[in-house]
């Protein structure tokens, strides 16, 4: 798993959003999925240097990605239930970072019964069967095969969707008291669409990377 884990961050974008406009909002890449907005200092002449709002966008957005990869191998765990509890722990956790980053307070009870409510109120019809999934690992052989390839992915869309919803609020000078959950529900449907679109964007550039790596040892081995 670690290993897993390992592969997905290692193939997953940095991204630094500008809080600008729209926070924690990825652009779409010509059709290859997203891309994120990545906000980097070139060093020209008279550039402004970083400020302390800016680093914290970057930590975040880091944090995010980090936590989207350990809920995607959450996925596949191979007990039904499990998986999705290991998945919202992931996400409190991420939470409790974003927290830090933000100088905002933590409550673990407080995040949980807000991450519970957006993705009653939140998630797309589409995915509504997220226990459902889950319980098909309880099936021998195709259950198993079709949560395997299904809810890694889903984690981590749902996680990145959490992760954008809060950091878009703390970024705002909200706090988890002022987190109205219910009112949140469309911005974390459309970025749970955004998160499966980055999610196999990732997967993609994972994939191209062995495709060419493969092909380099073949050509030295040539």
């Amino acid at each position: 798993l670690r290993r897993a884990c390992g592969t997905l961050r290692a193939s997953s974008p940095r991204p630094a959003c500008t809080h600008g406009g729209n926070r924690g909002e990825a652009r779409a890449d010509g059709g290859d999925g997203m891309t994120a907005e990545i906000g980097t200092t070139t060093g020209d002449a008279g550039a402004a240097p970083p400020t302390a709002a800016s680093d914290a966008d970057a930590a975040c957005d880091r944090i995010i990605w980090n936590h989207v990869a350990y809920a995607a191998v959450a996925g596949l765990v191979p007990i039904p239930a499990v998986d999705i509890a290991a998945a919202t722990t992931v996400q409190v956790r991420m939470v409790a970072q974003l927290c830090e980053a933000r100088g905002v307070k933590f409550s673990e009870q407080a995040v949980k019964t807000v991450i519970s409510t957006l993705i009653t109120v939140g998630l797309p019809r589409g995915v509504l069967g997220y226990p459902a999934i889950s319980a098909a690992k309880a099936v021998p052989g195709v259950g198993m095969l079709l949560a395997a390839a299904t809810l890694p992915a889903l984690n981590g869309a749902v996680t990145w969707a959490v992760g954008r919803v809060f950091d878009w609020h703390f970024a705002r000078g909200g706090t988890l008291e002022t987190l109205n959950p219910a009112a949140l529900g469309g911005r974390f449907a459309a970025e749970v669409e955004r998160g499966k679109s980055a999610v196999k964007s990732a997967v993609r550039r994972r994939d191209t990377s062995k495709a060419d790596d493969a092909e380099v040892v073949k050509t030295e081995a040539g």
